[in-house]
């Protein structure tokens, strides 16, 4: 996957809704948030990472799938 991705994107891989996502980010659970482009955020893997920890989906293949993405540049 290359990153950035939008919300939709986020929600699908995190198996969550989008209404959900945002959620971590209206709440501060997401810091810095994903920055918002053409009025949609770009979510990074730190981002993703945080957002799931938060909404308690964080598996270790998911972190590790994200490690293995920020590692190459993807």
């Amino acid at each position: 996957m290359h990153y950035p991705i939008s919300t939709g994107q986020a929600a699908q891989l995190l198996n969550t809704t989008e209404p959900r996502l945002a959620e971590t980010v209206r709440r501060g659970k997401v810091s810095p948030p994903p920055p918002v482009m053409a009025g949609r955020r770009l979510w990074a893997p730190t981002h993703l990472r945080q957002a799931a920890r938060a909404l308690g989906l964080l598996t270790e293949s998911l972190e590790e799938r994200l490690d293995e993405e920020v590692a190459h540049g993807t």
